[in-house]
Order: C-alpha cells, then sequence, then structure tokens
C-alpha cells in the first residue's frame, strides 16, 4: 500500500517536474523568440534608415550638382551620388533608365527607397505664358507629360500639363462643331491621369475652369529663366549660343538717305532661308534641332515643316503673327519682350485727323481724333481680323498688348512660350500644338533633371 502511495507520489512530482521543464523550455524559447524578433526588427529598421539617408542625400547631390540628362543616361551621375552618400550612410545605389523619367534606388539589405527624376520637373507644357490666352475654335492638343503616376495594363499613366499662364485662360468653342480637348495619343500606349485631361465641348465658353492640366492665374513666372537658366537681362549671352539670327528691320542707304526696312512679313521665309543655311554650313546630321533668334516682329506665313531637322525660335521684341493652313510643322517658339511693352505699332497705323490747314481735329473729349487703319507693314496679312468686330476690330486697346495672334489651322509638335506678362495671346481656329521633348529640350540649354514631388516610396 505504501509502494503505491510512494509511485503515486513520485508520478505526481515527476508530472509537475515535466510541466515545470516544458514550461521553462516554452519560456526560454518565448524569450529567445521576443530577442529574435527584437533584434529583426531592429536590423529592419537600421536598413530602412539607412536606405532613406541614402536617398535622402542622393537627392541633396542631384539638387546640388544638378546633372544633365546626358549625365544620368550613361550612368556618370550614378558614380558622384555613390562618392557622396555610399561611405556616409552604408547604401548602394541604382539609377535607370535612358530617358527621362529615370529610376533612382538607395538600397540597404533588404529595404529600398526609389524616387522617378525627369527633365523640366514637370514644369513642361504645350503652351506658357506670363500673361493671358484666348483659344476660339475646335482644337486638338498633345500636352506635357508631368510625372508618371502608374500603369494599367500596358498603358503608362501621367499627369499631364496642356497649358500654364499667369493671367486668365479662356477657352471657346462656340464657333466650331468640334471641341477642345487635351490628351495623350492613345497609340503610344500613353494616357493621362484622370483630373488631368481637360475638354470644352462644342458651343461652350469656359473662362479659369479646367481640370488640373491648364493652370491660370499662376504667380511670379520666370520662364525666360526657367527656359535659359540665364536672367533676361543677360539675353545677349544666350543669343550667342544660337546657330542664326534673322532681323526683320534692317536699315539700308540709297544715296545720301538712309531708310528702314521692314521684313516681317517676310520672317517666314527667313527662317527658312536660314535654316537650310546652318543645316548646310555645319552639315546637320537628321534629327539635330537648328536654333535661330529673330529680332522684331515676325509673321510666320510661309514657314515650312521640316521633320528632318526641327527648328526652336526664339522672337524678341516683336509680335508674332500666323495666318493660314500648315500641318505637321516641327518647331517650338519662345517669344520674349525686354525693349518693348506696347505692340500697338506692329498691328495699327493710328494717325491724327487733321483739318484743311492741318490742324488737329478735336473729339467731344477735346481730345485730337484718330483715324485707325490697318498697317501697311509688317502684319498686313491679318488685315481680315480688323473687318470683324467680334473678333479684335478696330479698337486700339485689343492690339495695344497681343503679343501672339494665330488664325487659320496649324498643326505642330513643339510647344509654345510667350513671355510677355500684360499680354494677351489669341488664336482663332484650329491651333493643334503638341510637346515633343525632342523639339523643345535645346542641348545648349538643358533644363537640369529634378525629382518629382510625390514620387518617393519605400518598397
Amino acid at each position: 500500500m505504501n509502494n503505491n502511495k510512494g509511485m503515486a507520489t513520485l508520478a505526481t512530482v515527476s508530472g509537475v517536474l515535466l510541466m515545470v521543464g516544458l514550461f521553462a523550455v516554452s519560456v526560454a524559447n518565448s524569450g529567445f523568440g521576443e530577442i529574435k524578433k527584437t533584434q529583426n526588427l531592429m536590423i529592419d529598421a537600421e536598413q530602412r534608415a539607412r536606405a532613406k539617408a541614402g536617398l535622402d542625400c542622393a537627392i541633396a547631390t542631384i539638387s546640388q550638382y544638378e546633372p544633365t540628362a546626358v549625365q544620368l543616361n550613361d550612368g556618370s551621375f550614378l558614380s558622384t551620388i555613390t562618392d557622396k552618400c555610399a561611405g556616409k550612410t552604408s547604401s548602394q545605389f541604382a539609377l535607370v533608365g535612358t530617358d527621362s523619367p529615370w529610376s533612382l534606388t538607395s538600397s540597404s539589405g533588404f529595404a529600398n527607397y526609389g524616387a522617378m527624376i525627369a527633365s523640366g520637373g514637370g514644369t513642361a507644357s504645350a503652351f506658357k505664358t506670363a500673361g493671358s490666352l484666348v483659344i476660339e475654335g475646335g482644337n486638338s492638343w498633345i500636352p506635357a507629360k508631368g510625372e508618371h503616376v502608374g500603369k494599367e495594363g500596358q498603358t503608362e499613366i501621367y499627369e499631364c500639363m496642356a497649358i500654364i499662364a499667369g493671367g486668365d485662360v479662356t477657352i471657346d468653342t462656340g464657333k466650331s462643331t468640334a471641341k477642345f480637348e487635351s490628351q495623350l495619343l492613345a497609340t503610344n500606349l500613353e494616357k493621362c491621369k484622370e483630373g488631368y485631361s481637360t475638354t470644352v465641348a462644342a458651343n461652350k465658353k469656359v473662362t479659369n475652369n479646367f481640370e488640373a492640366d491648364i493652370l491660370y492665374q499662376q504667380p511670379n513666372l520666370t520662364l525666360f529663366k526657367d527656359k535659359f537658366q540665364t536672367e533676361k537681362s543677360d539675353w545677349a549671352s544666350v543669343k550667342a549660343k544660337f546657330d542664326g539670327s534673322i532681323s526683320t528691320k534692317t536699315t539700308e542707304t540709297d544715296g545720301d538717305s538712309t531708310v528702314i526696312v521692314d521684313n516681317a512679313g517676310k520672317c517666314g521665309t527667313l527662317i527658312n532661308e536660314k535654316r537650310k543655311e546652318v543645316i548646310d554650313d555645319k552639315k546637320l546630321p537628321n534629327g539635330e534641332l537648328v536654333t535661330l533668334w529673330v529680332d522684331g516682329d515676325c509673321d510666320l506665313t510661309g514657314v515650312v515643316s521640316d521633320s528632318s531637322n526641327p527648328v526652336s525660335i526664339v522672337v524678341k521684341d516683336g509680335v508674332i503673327a500666323y495666318n493660314g493652313s500648315l500641318a505637321n510643322f516641327n518647331g517650338s517658339i519662345f517669344q520674349f519682350n525686354y525693349e518693348r511693352e506696347n505692340f500697338l505699332d506692329s498691328w495699327l497705323d493710328i494717325e491724327i485727323v487733321t483739318d484743311e490747314d492741318g490742324n488737329p481735329v478735336l473729339g467731344s473729349d477735346d481730345k485730337p481724333e484718330t483715324k485707325v487703319s490697318c498697317t501697311n507693314g509688317p502684319m498686313k496679312l491679318m488685315c481680315d481680323l480688323f473687318n470683324e468686330p467680334e473678333n479684335l476690330g478696330m479698337n486700339p486697346d485689343n492690339w495695344k498688348y497681343l503679343p501672339f495672334l494665330f488664325f487659320g489651322s496649324f498643326e505642330t509638335r513643339g510647344s509654345y512660350i510667350v513671355d510677355v506678362e500684360n499680354g494677351t495671346s489669341k488664336v482663332f481656329g484650329a491651333f493643334k500644338p503638341g510637346y515633343d521633348a525632342s523639339v523643345d529640350e535645346d542641348p545648349n540649354f538643358p533644363t537640369p533633371p529634378r525629382v518629382l514631388k510625390g514620387s518617393i516610396h519605400d518598397f
């Protein structure tokens, strides 16, 4: 009996000891597990911190040294990032891409942080103006691709930008059965993000109420500096880098007298001739951009399309006009004023009315009466618009601050920039601009690539 009690007691004690042992092992394993888990969390946090610090260092290096697209494409700037940041952050770097946008990655262990880099920093657009813009008619615009935001199947999605204006933007399709639309070509497997593709229906007028691809009343635009990385006051140094220059107002001597000849009406033809001269003299290969500088007013009527060598045109202190039809023009236009504020004498002849004795005839306000007529000079091909009061008419105020006027049908691959703060650019008809990096990005004035806002992520 005592034997049985002893065995029972031993069994009970053994069971308790076993349970205590198992509990101890469980507690020990649990403790080791927690320690291991904590260690993994610390390692993960350390790797993430290093990867993030590496990316922050790389972004700061890009901001400080402003690499060109060429340096990003050939990978040479990756060495700069590695030299500046790898030792400080214990991170490894990768820069992938042969054209904008590029993918920048910083990694440490299993942690990775990345960002997108793009030329122009997402600020490019099909039309940019420091002033206002009025568009009348049906138009199909190809906007600039901004930030890459995702993918749907094989289609890449971007935040698009069609218009940036310092003043107001008005789109009026009232006289056209066609609509205004801003969208990328679906055939290129690209499209604009929802909310970045403005459409204005036929027979409708809209002012300052668009999707995010049209920005208006933007303050402090510095278009000349953005384009050429130089202050506008130093325009001469920019001009010196151009392939050729044209002056549409020249001085000629006729005997003892000096005559000023205005060739603004022949500007399109002069551009054609100068472009051919540059191509022949420099033996430019197909695809290389020709840069031309124009001083004075420029009627582009007569300019021809040339897909083999697109042209980048800058017009200083002159108005730009076009009247007619031209398809598939490959070129961009940048226009700025430096010494001119009022463009009235480019468009109109205003004469003071006099009596038989040559004295000014005063009006009811005791001011001299004036006679307004279409100029016989630079912009005479635009005279039809003077006879249509619903367009511009003879009111001088409509022409005083008019730097840019297109009338007719003009389809182009290339952007337009009008750096005239108080100006209002006007378009009548089928104007179809399309941003094209191969035309709009001048290798003489490369826009420093920037990290796209909102593109930083971890994975």
